[in-house]
């Protein structure tokens, strides 16, 4: 049997683009045959629907409403829901996993940190990074920013993505030994089954601390696509110019081949 996951998921609650509250996800990934969800709202240097200027400790509290909410709809339904958030540095984005709303109160000064420093002190305290849709072209970005050093793992799989683009990301997260995992980044509960994507397990998770486990061990797991987003990719560039962050955090402008090693 296959308990799946939605890992992706923004709610009107926190996100500025949200269009559904974290109450309606859950009947709908219910019928949808899923096991559970992780609701990922952007966050304060995202798309947040929260007001910037208010004390730190407020703006966590009314971040997490859409989390609360859909825990609270799911709770007694044998339906999972957990914690994240995304993570923005304006041109590239990252999926946080593994941490809680204790932990954000007690992190103000994440706001400040360069890509290293968020990497290195979410995998200090147990958690996961995951680099969203990586070569995703939209209007409203100028460039992609390929971080393979400072990340568990990428998000291979878009529910919003074309499939060009998690092509590459699919190609160039096996070039560089990444973990691979799947998301609707869905907005929308009416949009929840037809277009939802996301994680495989054989058994149920207990707690989103076994999520990052088995993400970082590469066990126990598989990616919710389909066929022709698995396929390599049929372009060897993009229309964005993309720059690679060497170890050191310099940076380079590359072809996107390069990224996925051609």
């Amino acid at each position: 049997m296959e308990y799946k996951y939605e890992t992706h998921l923004h709610t009107r609650q926190a996100s500025a683009c949200g269009l559904s509250n974290g109450r309606d996800y859950i009947d709908a990934y219910i019928n949808a045959g899923y096991a559970g969800l992780i609701v990922t709202d952007h966050f304060f240097n995202g798309n947040t629907a929260i007001d910037r200027t208010l004390p730190w400790e407020v703006r966590v509290n009314l971040f997490c409403r859409g989390y609360d909410e859909a825990y609270a709809m799911a709770k007694g339904r044998n339906f999972s829901v957990f914690f994240g958030w995304e993570y923005s540095y304006g041109e590239d984005e990252y999926l946080i996993y593994g941490l809680d709303k204790t932990w954000l109160l007690d992190h103000p000064e994440i706001m400040e940190w360069d890509h290293a420093t968020l990497y290195h002190r979410v995998d200090r305290d147990g958690g996961l990074v995951v680099q969203a849709h990586p070569f995703r072209e939209r209007s409203y970005l100028t460039t992609i920013h390929l971080h393979p050093y400072t990340v568990h793992a990428v998000e291979v799989i878009n529910g919003e993505n074309v499939e060009e683009d998690d092509r590459k990301a699919r190609a160039y997260a096996s070039y560089y030994d990444l973990p691979m995992t799947a998301g609707s980044d869905i907005h929308t509960s009416v949009k929840a089954g037809s277009k939802s994507r996301g994680v495989g397990f054989d058994e149920p998770l207990s707690s989103i601390a076994e999520y990052v486990q088995r993400i970082k061990a590469r066990s126990g797991y598989h990616i919710v696509d389909d066929s022709s987003r698995a396929e390599a990719p049929h372009r060897n560039e993009s229309n964005l110019p993309v720059y690679f962050y060497e170890l050191d955090g310099s940076r380079r402008r590359i072809k996107a081949s390069e990224a996925w090693g051609n």
